[in-house]
C-alpha cells in the first residue's frame, strides 16, 4: 500500500482505535471505549500474519489443541524472537535501533491447554540446547578433568609453599602456582536459550553465560512474582529486566561471587498466565510507574471452553518438521563477527517499509491527545512503534530464514508487522484498563450499571451519591469509581459555571451516548 501523505494517513487495520463521534455534539469525541470483562469483542490473531514454517505450524498447532489462534501464534512469535534477536537487529531510521526480543503475555483461564501449546512452540529449542550439550559433553568431560588435575597440583604445590621455610623456595612455588593457574582450562557451559523460573541473580548469570541472550517462557506469571520481591523480601528488582528489554548494560550483584557485567542484554518473555494475574499488577511498586508493563504486548483471546469438539486432527508431520527446521536454522545462524558475538546483523527498512512505518508511529502520536485511545496509556503507546518495528524484524527472519544476505524489510512485511499490531494494541488498551484495583473496578461496576439501569444520561455527582449513599457512604468513596468509568470512556466529568455565591455546582457526569445503543 502506498501512502500519499505518510503524516496523516493511519495505516491499513488502524481504523480499529479510531475515536468515538458523538453525533448528537459532533465537537465531542469519546475516546476508544476500554470494556470490563473478558475481552470477548476484541478481534483475533491470525495465523495467516505469520510467513513461512512459522504461519501453518501456529494455525495447526490451535487446530489440533482447540486453543484461540492467538495462543499459538503469539507463543510461536515469541520463540522465532529468541531466535531471531540471537543475531539480528533493525535500523528504524539513522542511528536509531531496535533489538528483536518481544515480550508477549497471553491471558487464559486454566483448562485451555496453555502447557501443551508453550511445549511445542519451545520443543525445538529444547532439542536444540540439548543436543548442543550432548555434543560438548566430550570436551566437557575432558576439561573438567584436566582442571580437577592442574588443581590438585596447584593444591599440592600451596601445601609445600606454606611448609617451606626458604623464601626463595617459596618465591619459586608462587610462581609456579601462578603458572598453573594460568593454564587452567575454561570449561564451556551448554547453551541455555530459556527458563521458567529464576532469581534476578541467577537470570544475570544465564545471560552472562549464553551470549547474553535468553528468554523467560512459561505458561504462569512467575516472572512477575520474582519482579515484585519473591527472592528479596518483598523489595522489586526491576533493573536488570527493564534495561534487558531495550539492551541497556547493567551490572548484576552476585554477593560473595563476582558480579556479571552484561553489556548488551536481551531478554525474550511468552508467558499465558491466567487472566486475574493482570488485576492489580499496576499497583505493585514499580511495575507502572518504571514502565514495566508498558513494554509487554497484550493478548486476552476468547477461552473455547464448552465449544471445543474435543476429537481433532492432529499437525501434519510436514508441518511439524518445518517448524523445527526453521527454528533451528535461525539458532545456527553464525554470528556477524565470529570472534565478536555481540556484533549484529542489521535489517533495515525499504523506502516503502519505512513510509508505512512513519505513518503509524504518526497514527500513535496523534492517539496521546485528550481524547485519543492511548491518552491514558501512552507508556505503553510510546513503545508500540519500536515493538512493530520489532515485529517486522522477527517476521523478516522467519521469511528468510537461515540467510544473512537479504537484510531488507519490506512493505509486505512491515504491513503484516502492523497488522499484528493493531490486534495487540486494541488488546493491550483493555488489559492496560484491567490491571487497576480489582474493588475499584468492581465499585465502577456497580456505578455504571445502576447508570444505564435508570437511564442516567446525564447527571450531577451530587445527585447520584445522594441516590447511591447505601453503597457509597462517602463521597470520596464513589469518586474513583467515577474516575475508573471516565478513565474506560464510558462517563464525561464535566465541571459547571458557578454563578453568584452559595454551594459551588455538582460536576455533572454525561454518560457515553453510544451505550443506550445496548440499553434503549
Amino acid at each position: 500500500m502506498q501512502l500519499s501523505d505518510e503524516r496523516h494517513r493511519a495505516p491499513q487495520g488502524y481504523g480499529l482505535l479510531e475515536t468515538y463521534s458523538d453525533t448528537s455534539h459532533p465537537q465531542q469525541k469519546w475516546p476508544i471505549l476500554i470494556p470490563f470483562g473478558s475481552g470477548a469483542d476484541l478481534p483475533p490473531l491470525p495465523s495467516e500474519l505469520l510467513p513461512g514454517f512459522a504461519g501453518p505450524f501456529s494455525q495447526e498447532l490451535a487446530i489440533e489443541t482447540e486453543t484461540p489462534s492467538g495462543l499459538a501464534v503469539s507463543l510461536t512469535l515469541a520463540a522465532c524472537s529468541l531466535a531471531a534477536a540471537r543475531r539480528f537487529r533493525v535500523e528504524v531510521k539513522h542511528s536509531y535501533f531496535e533489538p528483536l526480543n518481544l515480550w508477549i503475555l497471553v491471558a487464559l483461564p486454566p483448562g485451555n491447554r496453555k502447557s501443551a501449546v508453550q511445549a511445542a512452540t519451545a520443543k525445538p529449542l529444547t532439542e536444540w540446547q540439548s543436543e548442543r550439550a550432548a555434543a560438548m559433553s566430550v570436551d566437557i568431560t575432558r576439561l573438567t578433568s584436566e582442571a580437577k588435575s592442574i588443581q590438585a597440583l596447584v593444591n599440592q604445590k600451596r601445601t609445600e609453599m606454606v611448609k617451606e621455610k626458604d623464601r626463595d623456595r617459596q618465591m619459586d612455588l608462587i610462581d609456579e602456582i601462578t603458572k598453573l593457574e594460568a593454564s587452567m582450562p575454561e570449561i564451556p557451559r551448554p547453551p541455555l536459550l530459556w527458563t521458567s523460573d529464576a532469581t534476578p541473580e541467577r537470570l544475570g548469570t544465564l545471560l552472562g553465560d549464553n551470549e547474553e541472550r535468553m528468554a523467560w517462557l512459561s505458561s504462569e506469571g512467575g516472572v512477575f512474582d520474582m519482579l515484585a520481591g519473591r527472592y528479596s523480601g518483598g523489595i522489586p528488582n526491576l533493573d536488570l529486566l527493564l534495561k534487558a528489554h531495550s539492551g541497556d548494560a547493567e551490572r548484576v550483584e552476585r554477593g560473595t561471587r563476582p558480579p556479571v557485567d552484561l553489556q548488551h542484554p536481551l531478554l525474550t518473555i511468552g508467558i499465558s498466565p491466567q487472566p486475574s494475574l493482570l488485576e492489580g499488577l499496576a499497583a505493585k511498586p514499580g511495575f507502572r510507574g518504571r514502565g514495566l508493563l508498558g513494554r509487554f504486548l497484550y493478548l486476552l483471546p476468547e477461552s473455547p471452553l464448552g465449544y471445543r469438539s474435543l476429537d481433532t486432527l492432529p499437525m501434519s508431520e510436514s508441518t511439524r518438521a518445518a517448524y523445527d527446521r526453521g527454528i533451528r536454522d535461525m539458532l545456527d545462524t553464525y554470528p556477524a563477527d565470529e570472534e565478536n558475538f555481540r556484533v549484529m546483523y542489521t535489517l533495515r527498512l525499504s523506502r516503502e517499509a519505512r513510509a508505512e512505518w512513519l505513518a503509524f508511529a504518526h497514527h500513535i502520536e496523534r492517539q496521546f491527545r485528550p481524547g485519543g485511545s492511548l491518552e491514558l496509556v501512552t507508556d505503553w503507546g510510546g513503545k508500540a512503534p519500536g515493538a512493530a518495528a520489532r515485529i517486522a524484524g522477527v517476521l523478516h527472519c522467519i521469511q528468510y530464514v537461515g540467510r544473512t544476505d537479504v537484510l531488507e524489510i519490506s512493505l509486505d512485511t512491515m504491513q503484516s508487522a502492523l497488522e499484528i499490531m493493531a490486534v495487540f494494541m486494541r488488546h493491550s488498551i483493555h488489559a492496560m484498563g484491567v490491571m487497576g484495583n480489582d474493588k475499584q473496578i468492581a465499585a465502577a461496576q456497580v456505578v455504571l450499571q445502576w447508570l444505564l439501569r435508570n437511564q442516567h444520561r446525564k447527571i450531577t455527582q451530587r445527585d447520584m451519591f445522594n441516590a447511591l449513599r447505601g453503597r457509597f457512604p462517602k463521597m470520596d468513596q464513589l469518586t474513583p469509581a467515577l474516575e475508573i468509568l471516565s478513565e474506560r470512556g464510558y462517563i464525561r466529568i464535566q465541571e459547571q459555571e458557578r454563578h453568584g455565591a452559595g454551594r459551588p455546582p455538582s460536576p455533572l457526569i454525561i454518560v457515553r451516548p453510544d451505550l443506550w445503543e445496548d440499553h434503549p
